[in-house]
């Protein structure tokens, strides 16, 4: 499968697209993780006005399969940003092609340390790719609830 799996770069015809994808993914993989409050909030941020802002912004780049949207990442400065994977298509490495994909582009742009705010969900992931917790912080939202996340760093030297 992940030879069938194109990675190219965001274009504003994918914008429709990319918010479902977002959306569902969110929809699964932080159902029970976080409270409602929160998934709200992820759920609003990543609109599709946002989407295409922070695209305009960084890096953007798009996983396909079949010429189906299932995956995303964004590098902004030395900050890397909505990573996030279609459910059915996750633990399969798309993740990681995306990453390194970020990473070199970083690396191109003589970026040495990437940054990066990691979910709950998320943690295992970015520390099986070198990412290390510099802290563990939080955002309220709602009815005084947290999203909780880390804030996390790699060195790319």
């Amino acid at each position: 499968m992940k030879q069938n799996i194109r990675i190219r770069e965001f274009t504003e015809e994918d914008v429709a697209g990319l918010y479902r994808v977002l959306q569902n993914t969110i929809d699964i993989s932080y159902r029970g993780v976080y409270p409602p409050e929160a998934v709200k909030l992820f759920k609003d941020y990543h609109s599709e006005k946002q989407i295409l802002s922070d695209a305009a912004d960084g890096y953007t780049i798009i996983a396909e399969y079949n010429g189906e949207i299932i995956g995303t990442g964004t590098l902004a400065g030395d900050h890397i940003s909505r990573v996030y994977i279609e459910p059915r298509y996750q633990n399969v490495g798309i993740g990681k092609m995306i990453v390194r994909e970020l990473e070199n582009k970083a690396l191109a742009e003589n970026i040495t340390v990437i940054n990066l705010d990691g979910s709950l969900a998320s943690r295992e992931f970015w520390e099986s790719l070198g990412y290390n917790v510099r802290k563990e912080d939080y955002i309220p939202v709602e009815n005084e609830k947290r999203l909780y996340l880390y804030r996390m760093s790699k060195s790319l030297q």
